[in-house]
């Protein structure tokens, strides 16, 4: 094979560069690539061979050009550190590089105005689809999604947006539940801590706490809340404050794992025992809750089942050049699943 150098005046290897070091014609090369299966595996192992060595980049902008046809999904998520988003993440993009598309995501912390940003931004990539985890925030966003040409799928966010397709779990009903069930077993001051109440899905929960200790006769005015990312230190903080407000308080109710956690450790060095001085329990929970002691009564919501259905929802629609998602108003509601432990 003759030997090829990169140019240097891009520094960027072509596909008519891979084509010359491989000794084949450049249409061989991107239909390789493309589809490899049509091309015999003596020669695709050559073709393999060169772009490895020249370190050729496919140029997928090109590509979309040339078929028309994007294999990207862009994905907004609220952040990349909490547990929902991170196994919601982790499933999608193992179901879609399956079937050769590209994730691409943005995150934008919680912060409403970065999220129209990190919104635009991903439009730029040209997606052949949107996946948006959890509330839509912004006027911006919401409004441009309106007239968006491309599948939309809004995952644990609102019920109130028209898109391609609407796939939630009742989070504001799961609190209440979970509410009523420590009412039942004698709770009476049952306080609730809460983070990323900036999300309209979030201060669901405050909601549902609100109704379930109302519609008992119980006073809902401990409650500790924070717009910021849920942690340990806040549970640790925000459990302190609260007893120090109401000592007699007896159960608390944490929109966050993280949380509960703070508050467990928090507990564990003030010597307070949980369930019979302190009740804990939360929401969003995971398996973490199964193996710490006590272990948690929480409410769990399986993001990566949510996953799993927005990825093979989009593969359908992909798949389809007749298929019409614009006309397309679909909403699945996937239920939550409570679960009675040691803290409560």
């Amino acid at each position: 094979m003759e030997k090829t150098r990169k140019r240097k005046n891009t520094g960027r290897v072509t596909l008519q560069d891979v084509a010359k070091y491989a000794g084949v014609g450049s249409m061989t090369v991107s239909r390789a690539l493309r589809t490899p299966d049509l091309v015999s595996d003596k020669l695709r192992e050559k073709i393999n061979e060169a772009v490895a060595e020249l370190g050729y980049i496919p140029n997928s902008a090109a590509g979309i050009l040339a078929s028309g046809q994007s294999r990207t999904i862009a994905v907004l998520v609220p952040s990349l550190r909490d547990y929902a988003s991170s196994a919601f993440l982790q499933s999608l993009q193992d179901v879609l590089n399956k079937n050769s598309y590209q994730v691409v995501i943005g995150s934008h912390d919680y912060q409403q105005k970065k999220e129209s940003e990190v919104f635009f931004t991903l439009l730029q990539s040209s997606p052949a689809a949107m996946v948006i985890f959890g509330a839509i925030n912004s006027e911006s966003v919401l409004s441009y999604l309106k007239n968006i040409d491309i599948p939309v799928i809004s995952v644990a966010g609102e019920a109130t947006h028209s898109l391609s397709l609407n796939i939630r779990s009742n989070i504001g009903e799961a609190v209440y539940f979970l509410t009523n069930h420590m009412l039942q077993k004698g709770y009476r001051k049952i306080g609730y801590i809460g983070a990323q109440m900036d999300s309209k899905v979030q201060s669901q929960q405050l909601s549902g706490w609100t109704k379930a200790m109302l519609s008992h006769n119980h006073s809902a005015e401990q409650s500790i809340t924070t717009p910021y990312v849920a942690t340990m230190d806040f549970g640790r903080q925000a459990i302190s404050e609260m007893l120090t407000r109401q000592p007699e308080l007896d159960a608390v109710i944490c929109s966050h794992e993280m949380i509960a956690l703070g508050v467990l450790f928090e507990c564990q060095r003030r010597l307070i025992k949980v369930p019979s001085m302190l009740a804990v329990a939360c929401v969003e929970g995971s398996s973490n809750c199964d193996y710490i002691h006590p272990s948690l009564t929480s409410v769990r919501i399986d993001y990566s089942k949510m996953a799993k259905e927005a990825a093979k929802k989009l593969q359908k629609w992909l798949s389809d050049p007749d298929s019409d998602f614009s006309n397309q108003q679909e909403e699945i509601i996937f239920p939550y699943k409570f679960e009675a432990r040691q803290s409560a």
